[in-house]
């Protein structure tokens, strides 16, 4: 059976539900977990749609995915330096590992002293924890895995925990809704006073410039203007595609001289703020303008803290950091604002949950004291364009391979061309396409002119702890 492991009844009319047991016992230990089960709980992990929670549960259960995370370097050194360099909050302590994946993180708390840690890790990834904690004598004692979800877990943890390890970040840091269940654990198993690893976890933002991303986007609705397609004309649904498109995060690494202003920072209390908290995030920005130039959107990333009790350590996914697996994102404007040197861009970034494990988002923005603005009115954090694969004109951070070798890509591109040009196929053409040589994304943006028209009047930070 799909986790969670409970049966949902639908009367179809007024009437009574009988359940019988093989014996008496067998009654009674489903009472007894009944009585406990919280139905809160229950009702935050069903909101989900099933297919969604089976196609997540699936996608952490295979080992390629897990490698991808474990190989991250980044991401493991920095989790492994924030555990085992805090042996005064895991040293003869009980910890809770939450969605353990393949271990790792539950195998460095042992190694940091932990006297038990249970593994919770819903998918039929536990059995990986528990092959690998047994080929380890170390560990072997030590870790007690828990396949189920933790909004699920009745008895199988035992009173409360000293410390509550995870790695419960997605894109954004808030895609997957994870972070909620990390939540949930912390209401439920940590003691008083108990420590969250990570503790804390500050999103920023900040507007970019990037002409070759915004013009990429533009012009993914070439196919949609063939007028002659077998004899039917599509131009009809251009508009739609143009907006699907924008409607797309983009996830890749952001070349930092795009960034034309410093980032607002919003920071969120793991050990303070509340589930419902989450449900409706509403982030208010007002950036000053560095040089002339057009603002096609909103950048992102976020920071992970781990405030020990003998070292502090943050996980940075900032553009002028070491690249790791979750990368940046950008929030696409379909219509840029034009801006001068010194003005500022205010607005609001909201971001409401959704039953997909993910995040609704809408972007409003305008120039200060001047009614020219721009949004993003329906951005889908669950479904981006993954641009480090797609395009050649993706920025590598220094010591990065090219995703994908351009050789391939030209052919993706001249295709795209092709389309645009309403070109059918095998018809031959002379044409240019972008080649990584061709683009300018590794140049520095140079000062623009001063845009005619936009009135004239740096980054910020809201902290969120409740």
């Amino acid at each position: 059976m799909l986790a969670p492991n409970f049966l949902v009844l639908e009367l179809v009319k007024q009437g009574f539900v009988g359940l019988r047991c093989e014996d008496e016992s067998a009654f009674q230990k489903f009472a007894s977990e009944l009585s406990q089960r919280r139905a809160d709980d229950y009702e935050r992990f069903e909101q989900y749609e099933q297919s969604s929670v089976q196609s997540y549960f699936q996608y952490y259960a295979k080992l390629s995915n897990q490698q991808n995370m474990l190989q991250d370097s980044v991401r493991t050194s920095t989790y492994n330096r924030a555990i085992v360099e805090n042996p005064d909050d895991f040293a003869g302590k009980i910890g809770l590992d939450l969605g353990a994946g393949s271990g790792i993180l539950s195998f460095f708390a042992v190694q940091a002293g932990a006297e038990k840690v249970y593994a919770v890790e819903a998918s039929s990834m536990g059995e990986v924890i528990r092959l690998l904690a047994d080929a380890n004598p170390f560990l072997t004692k030590k870790i007690e895995v828990v396949n189920r979800p933790v909004e699920t877990i009745t008895s199988e943890v035992e009173g409360k925990v000293d410390v509550i390890v995870s790695e419960p970040i997605g894109t954004f840091l808030f895609n997957e809704r994870m972070i909620e269940s990390y939540l949930c654990a912390r209401d439920r198993f940590l003691k008083p006073g108990g420590k969250m690893y990570p503790n804390a976890g500050t999103l920023c933002i900040a507007p970019f410039s990037d002409s070759m991303l915004h013009w990429e986007q533009q012009n993914k609705n070439g196919f949609w203007k063939n007028t002659n397609f077998y004899g039917i004309d599509l131009t009809a649904a251009v508009q739609r595609c143009t907006k699907e498109h924008f409607k797309q995060p983009i996830v890749d690494y952001i070349n930092p001289d795009c960034l034309v202003a410093p980032s607002v920072d919003t920071r969120f209390d793991f050990t303070k703020i509340t589930v419902e908290s989450l449900h409706s995030i509403e982030i208010p920005f007002d950036f000053e303008i560095a040089q002339p130039c057009l603002v096609h959107g909103i950048a992102g990333w976020f920071d992970a803290h781990f405030e020990g009790t003998n070292q502090t350590v943050t996980l940075s996914t900032a553009p002028r950091c070491p690249g790791t697996h979750w990368y940046q994102i950008r929030f696409l404007l379909e219509v840029p604002l034009a801006v001068n040197a010194g003005q500022h861009v205010e607005g609001t970034l909201k971001m409401e949950a959704n039953n997909l494990q993910s995040y609704y988002m809408r972007i409003d923005a305008r120039i200060k004291g001047t009614n020219i603005s721009a949004s993003a009115p329906c951005i889908d954090l669950k479904d981006p364009e993954y641009r480090f694969y797609t395009s050649s004109n993706s920025y590598c951070p220094p010591g990065t391979n090219q995703a994908v070798p351009p050789s391939q890509l030209q052919q993706y591109q001249q295709a795209h061309f092709a389309q645009s040009q309403n070109i059918l196929p095998g018809q031959a053409v002379a044409a240019t396409v972008w080649t990584p040589e061709a683009s300018q994304w590794a140049q520095p943006m140079q000062p623009g002119p001063v845009w005619p028209g936009a009135g004239s009047d740096g980054g910020g930070s809201h902290h969120v702890s409740d």
